[in-house]
């Protein structure tokens, strides 16, 4: 006898179900991770006044941790499609949150350096766990705007990071602020363990024009020299790399730069900081959802009017006569710059099979990290010898780089079916 509706139904409730929860406990997980990595901007003039820090000292802070950060971004991949994607988030929750708390027990600059170091170790684990984690327990149809709400969290959790490291700095001070916030991270991770939900069984054939072939069982074991050999990732890596370079100067300077150069309070500067960020949050949900509707196989359609008009804005905010001027610009430069964000991803998480996609996501985020590496040290180099204002408009060169990368990389599932046919 054949199955009533009611009853054919629960198998896609259930995996609705599993797919709200743990789009709801990685957002949160986000979070968190954003507030424990950027309460430093934050705290960088308290910093730079205790240990005796000018500009490049500082911007070399920043630079040591997104350097390493990067380069762990494959071995975090591995480790999530080897031993699993919870695990590893776990595990590099763990041990992160522990050098958060040590970053507020530090004597010396030298030291400070050390653990930033090591914190961009444990933080560099998780990314590729948290994009495969999102796909396990998603359908491929829905899954950029599963990502998009995910990952929504890091523009959410840069807003919420000024706002609650600033009132903290200001009434405890720097180092207890670190002791704080390294809690919360500990507190996730026994979140995570208890209430993930387990993944969706992995369909044998996806949904979708053109990504049949990818995601057949012929694919599932697809290596990690593969992977490197394919010039279409590298491409998308490159493409994220520019998008990251203007993403994380941003984040890096602008609350320093308010406080020392615009004379705003620490507390002020972190409520104005938050607010380009916020703005980030609600166009990364809305590009995740743009581009499963409309625009899969047709990215560069969004990606390049967003890059172009974010550029001429960032231009603008460069040299702003006022605050108010330099925020509004940076708000709506934010707004427009991240409806590109998910479709950077896009085309390779909706094509690829779940046993790669820790370490495909991996080394697409590591071009973002590296050129998080090297936005900070040049900033901080700029404004020391050049000024603050020239510093803000070296962020067009990543504008630059993402709009040249977007045209070299594919954008059609048949374009990149056959760059690894050949990898």
């Amino acid at each position: 006898m054949s199955a009533s509706p009611a009853v054919a139904a629960r198998p896609s409730l259930n995996a609705k179900r599993i797919t709200t929860v743990s789009v709801t406990i990685l957002f949160v997980a986000w979070i968190v991770n954003y507030v424990d990595r950027l309460a430093i901007t934050t705290a960088l003039p308290s910093l730079a006044k205790e240990f005796g820090l000018d500009h490049t000292q500082q911007g070399l802070i920043l630079t040591v941790f997104f350097a390493i950060y990067a380069l762990f971004q494959l071995p975090g991949g591995f480790l999530a499609d080897r031993i699993g994607a919870k695990r590893t988030m776990i595990g590099a929750m763990v041990a992160w949150s522990l050098f958060t708390g040590l970053t507020g027990l530090v004597s010396s600059f030298g030291m400070l350096l050390i653990v930033r170091a090591l914190f961009g170790v444990t933080e560099g684990l998780y990314p590729g766990a948290s994009m495969k984690a999102v796909a396990e327990r998603t359908q491929p149809h829905n899954r950029m705007t599963a990502n998009g709400i995910v990952t929504s969290a890091n523009t959410l959790g840069a807003a919420l990071a000024p706002l609650i490291a600033a009132p903290v700095i200001t009434a405890v001070g720097w180092r207890h602020t670190f002791l704080a916030v390294a809690g919360a991270g500990f507190l996730m991770a026994v979140v995570i363990w208890w209430a993930l939900p387990a993944p969706l069984p992995e369909p044998t054939v996806a949904e979708g024009d053109g990504e049949r072939v990818l995601t057949t069982s012929a694919t599932t074991d697809v290596s990690t020299a593969q992977l490197l050999r394919s010039g279409a990732l590298w491409r998308f890596t490159l493409l994220f790399g520019g998008f990251d370079l203007v993403v994380w100067g941003l984040l890096s300077w602008v609350p320093s730069y308010l406080q020392t150069e615009r004379g705003v309070s620490v507390t002020a500067s972190g409520a104005l900081a938050s607010i380009p960020n916020f703005c980030a949050t609600v166009s990364m949900i809305v590009g995740g959802v743009l581009f499963d509707r409309y625009f899969y196989g047709r990215h560069r359609l969004l990606i390049i009017p967003s890059c172009a008009i974010g550029g001429v804005l960032l231009l603008f905010m460069a040299y702003a006569t006022s605050t108010t001027m330099f925020i509004t610009y940076q708000s709506f430069a934010m707004l427009v710059l991240f409806l590109s964000f998910m479709p950077i991803f896009g085309l390779p998480l909706r094509m690829l099979p779940r046993g790669v996609v820790g370490r495909a996501s991996a080394l697409i985020n590591m071009g973002g990290q590296l050129a998080g590496a090297v936005a900070p040290f040049i900033m901080g180099l700029l404004a020391d010898h050049v000024s603050f204002a020239a510093a803000f408009a070296f962020l067009i060169f990543g504008v630059v780089v993402a709009i040249a990368a977007v045209l070299w990389a594919p954008q059609r599932p048949e374009e990149l079916r056959t760059d690894f046919a050949h990898a």
